[in-house]
């Protein structure tokens, strides 16, 4: 039982003094050097659709005159004895009838951007768990083939996350230098 504590113990306390960053902020990082946020993807999805709603917003403030027909398709009762005739017009645009090649483009775009984001974000965990297996070398084995090792690891997760690593990289690099 109290080496359980000791244990939960030394992992708190190893988590409160570890400054580096985690493994969903690896990934996190990774993905967004990668390709953006997903945000921006739906800020941009947003601007291409955001005139034609507009768009449709209006017409559909004023789809009724003042006397109560529809300006867009009027519609007109005719009596005539004992019959009734309906009119009825249809209006459309057919390039939003129609999938547009820009709309698939911008389809296609999206699926690779999240697919690139995915992959990044796999590499950045892929590298963490590395990083942190030539780190548990290098402590048991304090050489200066295993501190170059976590050198490049830690670089690797540097460039690809976009600096999230430096200070790691710093210390480390001045570790290596010291000579091992």
């Amino acid at each position: 039982m109290s080496t359980l504590v000791a244990l939960a113990v030394w992992l708190l306390a190893a988590a409160a003094q570890d400054p580096e960053p985690g493994l969903l902020e690896t990934q996190e990082a990774a993905a967004r050097m990668a390709g953006g946020s997903e945000a921006q993807d739906a800020a941009r999805l947003n601007a291409h659709w955001a005139p034609q709603l507009r768009g449709q917003a209006v017409s559909r403030d004023e789809e009724k005159s003042r006397n109560g027909e529809y300006r867009l398709t009027p519609l007109r009762e005719q009596d005539a004895l004992a019959g009734r005739v309906w009119t009825v017009a249809l209006t459309w645009d057919l390039s939003q009838v129609i999938f547009a090649r820009e709309e698939t483009q911008l389809a296609l775009a999206h699926a690779q951007l999240a697919r690139v984001r995915k992959e990044a974000a796999e590499r950045g965990a892929q590298l963490w768990f590395e990083r942190r297996q030539a780190r548990a070398h290098w402590l048991a084995a304090s050489t200066r083939e295993s501190c170059l090792g976590l050198l490049r690891v830690t670089a690797a997760l540097f460039a690809l996350t976009g600096a999230l690593f430096r200070d790691a990289l710093a210390r480390e690099e001045a570790a290596c230098g010291e000579g091992g």
